[in-house]
Order: structure tokens, then sequence, then C-alpha cells
């Protein structure tokens, strides 16, 4: 098959797929469902939470961690759920992409708090870190495993959720801290 072939064939593919998500979307995850109402107030309760708890003084730095925890996990959402090891079924809207509302919101806001927590009260964040992802992993993972907010296939577990939890928010901290580093040597130099 010719270079220009395939791509006409990808992107009908594409075009066909697209229709079979909107289509789902507006039978089983639309504004009259709860899935939709669920996944909203995923985003807006967190960012409401966060508007009045985040330290202003830090607030570069917390938020520095939060996008950082944010991109990450999107980006490892986006390649485990396009090779389906992981699938989110019910997205906030069709047009979105996968898995917005944990990724992008509430797993990033949790976590940005837990190390404000931490750091401004001398706690080991790498403890609460570990207590952290084994709550989203088995609680709000397993919790979304049996409403069906979450498909996981392919040998897909809540343990390698954990595993993948910990991994972005220790990636985070170290990111954190190395940016920390390197305004500490620009401000003594």
């Amino acid at each position: 098959m010719r270079e220009t072939q395939l791509y006409e064939k990808i992107y009908e593919q594409k075009e066909q797929l697209n229709k079979l998500v909107n289509n789902y979307w507006d039978l089983y995850s639309g504004i009259d469902t709860w899935f939709f109402w669920f996944n909203m107030a995923s985003v807006v309760i967190p960012l409401i939470i966060l508007y009045f708890k985040v330290d202003k003084a830090r607030l570069f730095e917390i938020c520095f961690f939060g996008y950082t925890v944010h991109v990450l996990w999107s980006n490892v959402d986006n390649v485990l759920s396009k090779k389906n090891f992981l699938v989110h079924p019910h997205t906030l809207f069709h047009l979105f992409p996968v898995g917005i509302t944990v990724t992008a919101v509430l797993f990033p806001v949790t976590f940005l708090l837990l190390y404000q927590y931490c750091t401004n009260r001398e706690k080991n964040f790498y403890i609460y870190g570990i207590i952290g992802s084994l709550i989203f992993a088995f609680g709000f993972g397993g919790l979304s495993v049996a409403v069906d907010l979450l498909k996981m296939d392919k040998g897909m577990n809540l343990m390698y959720l954990f595993l993948i939890d910990v991994a972005i928010v220790f990636t985070a901290l170290w990111m954190t801290k190395l940016f920390l580093n390197f305004k500490h040597r620009m401000n003594y130099s």
C-alpha cells in the first residue's frame, strides 16, 4: 500500500471512530447522565478548593509541582488510553482528551495540596505521597472500576496504577526540587 493510500485509510478510520465516540458520548455519557455530573464535579470542586487553599506566598512553586503532575499523568494516560490499557468510557465531553477530570484536575490538585501540606509542616512527602497514591489507586481507582468510570485491559491492574501514581508524584517532586535549586543558585549568583 502506498503512503497516500495508507494515510487516507487512517483518516477514514479516524473519522468513523470520531462518529462512534460522539454517538457513544451522546447516548451514555451526556449531560443527562450521572457520569457527566460526576465528571463535572471532579473538575469544578477541586478547582474551587484549590483557589481557597493554595498558599499564595508559594503559588508558583506549588503550582509548578501540580502542573508537572498534570502534564506527566495526562501524557501517561493518553498513551495508556491509546493502547487500550486504561480506558475512560465516560468522559466529561467527547471533544476533550480522555480522563481529563482525574488526570488533569483531581489527581494534580490533590497532590499539589498534599505537597503544600508536607512542605509547610516539614512532613516526609515520600511517605505521604505513597499513602496518597495508595488511596488514589486502590480507593478511587477501585471505585472508578466498580462504577464503570475506568476500564483496565491487557494486564493493567490497580497495582500498576499505584506504581504509576508513585512514579509521577515522585518525578514531579524531584523536578520541583531541581527548579527550586536553580532558583536559589540564580538568587545567590
